[in-house]
């Protein structure tokens, strides 16, 4: 079966041409063919045909084939494009071959024109391909650099040696340098020794196994700052240059913070779920207590008087007055009790009043000085930051009679805008702050989580100084209604 040949030539004698079609016919080709002698057909056959090849004599009267040669590069530079000549030189034939001629003979060899035109199709089809495939490794190329350059999380590519050979502007950028800079460098040159090291046991597994080797890393950044980081390493082909070992990393640092957060709170959330009814029940013995032990001895002993005065029938005497005076006395028990649950004031008076009235017990029974001061509140809060606050008060001014040994409590409220600063201050002997809050966490002590739990409860927050022998201040932040907060 014949092959279809496109061939243009450029050729002053159409006989020199005929006899050329002559022989690619015998050859096994079926040639399509066009015959120009000038610059101006040239273009024009370009122009309107696709040639597979062209043959052109070397000279001409008004054209050359070099010439032709350097137009038919300039249209396409991947056509096939053969010297044929009368008489040709060896030193010319070699300028043709530099200027870009496939090949050239002699027409008094025209016979193995077939062969030539077969071979340099062979050669053209593998260049194209080797072109395509040049073209496709440099878009390719390109595409990763686009993509690499714009990727936010760093990625690396390590050589055998474990030096770095390629990284992306993110993973330079975390150590405050740039691409080129690290260059060839290895983790030991940007990293801590234990990072390094942990880092190198890393790749050097992922070499040994050749598999991926997911990580959680703790690295510091070129400001000191350490972040956490999920580290993905995974081997490649280095392509003559040995196994190589690549990895990318993201950076997880919020986001395992806000975890750790979430695992406190719910921690704490545990604790103090577990301390209700432990609560509950003291509140009750509290109560039971005092009614038991004095307002029910105070009691029995009215009961007492009231028989004396039924026996002896005379309401003269000391039975009597002291009758009057143990329902004073229980009067004021009740009183107190009622206090510690809920102080009337807080609901027909408000919190400052409630508040005062507390402190000033308080401190009084203690043989303390206290003081209240309240500025900035001409409207009523909200009866849970009204109800809030007060348990926070009560709360801490319990801690500070049982613990602080001072000789001064300060108690501050203060409103701005839609803030309420509530303000518990105290000149004893303070504590650690540290060891508070783990004892707060580990079911120790409860004094501070509790206080903390009914701020956040409501939207506030709450901060605490202290040290020993330096007193302690605790200062809430409360909105004027209540805020639920999402985790």
């Amino acid at each position: 079966m014949s092959i279809p040949l496109r061939v243009l030539f450029v050729e002053d004698m159409e006989e020199d041409a005929v006899l050329m079609v002559r022989e690619l016919k015998r050859g096994g080709f079926e040639p399509t063919w066009q015959r120009v002698e000038n610059e101006e057909d040239l273009w024009a056959a370009l122009r309107d045909t696709r040639w597979d090849i062209v043959i052109s004599d070397y000279s001409m009267p008004s054209f050359s084939g070099v010439e032709a040669l350097k137009i038919v590069k300039t249209d396409n530079d991947q056509t096939p494009f053969i010297i044929v000549s009368g008489v040709i030189g060896e030193q010319t034939a070699v300028e043709v071959m530099k200027a870009g001629a496939q090949d050239y003979f002699l027409k008094s060899a025209i016979t193995r024109l077939p062969h030539a035109v077969d071979r340099e199709l062979r050669d053209a089809q593998a260049r194209r391909k080797q072109r395509a495939s040049a073209q496709a490794l440099r878009e390719m190329q390109a595409r990763f650099n686009a993509f690499m350059n714009a990727a936010p999380m760093p990625t690396w590519i390590k050589d055998s040696q474990l030096r770095y050979s390629y990284v992306n502007p993110a993973q330079a950028a975390f150590f405050g340098m740039t691409p080129s800079a690290m260059d060839g460098q290895t983790d030991f040159e940007m990293m801590s020794s234990g990072a390094a090291q942990a880092s190198e046991e890393a790749d050097r597994k992922v070499l040994l196994e050749k598999r991926e080797l997911h990580t959680q890393e703790t690295m510091f950044d070129h400001n000191h700052n350490a972040r956490i980081l999920d580290v993905v390493r995974f081997p490649i082909n280095g392509e003559g240059k040995g196994d190589m070992v690549a990895g990318l990393a993201i950076d997880v640092t919020e986001r395992e913070q806000s975890r750790r957060e979430l695992e406190l709170a719910i921690q704490r959330q545990q604790l103090l779920s577990s301390r209700v009814i432990e609560v509950q029940e003291r509140e009750r013995q509290h109560l039971a207590r005092g009614l038991h032990d004095d307002v029910g001895q105070s009691l029995t002993a009215l009961k007492i008087n009231l028989e004396t005065i039924k026996k002896t029938g005379s309401l003269e005497g000391p039975s009597l007055q002291n009758g009057i005076d143990i329902v004073t006395s229980v009067l004021a028990q009740v009183r107190s009790l009622s206090l510690d649950l809920r102080p009337p004031q807080l609901d027909n008076l408000g919190l400052i009043a409630a508040l005062r009235a507390y402190v000033e017990q308080k401190s009084k029974l203690a043989g303390v000085s206290g003081w209240f001061e309240s500025t900035g509140h001409d409207d009523e809060l909200h009866h849970d930051i009204e109800n809030t606050g007060f348990r926070i008060v009560q709360e801490a001014v319990t801690n500070i009679l049982r613990h602080a040994h001072c000789k001064n409590i300060w108690v501050k409220i203060d409103r701005k805008q839609d803030l309420v600063y509530l303000s518990i201050r105290d000149d004893g002997r303070g504590f650690d702050l540290e060891r508070a809050r783990s004892n707060a966490i580990s079911g120790t002590s409860f004094g501070l989580l509790n206080m903390e739990e009914r701020a956040i409860l409501v939207g506030g927050s709450m901060d605490i100084s202290s040290a020993p022998g330096e007193g302690t201040e605790i200062v809430m932040h409360l909105p004027v209604a209540p805020i639920v907060r999402r985790i």
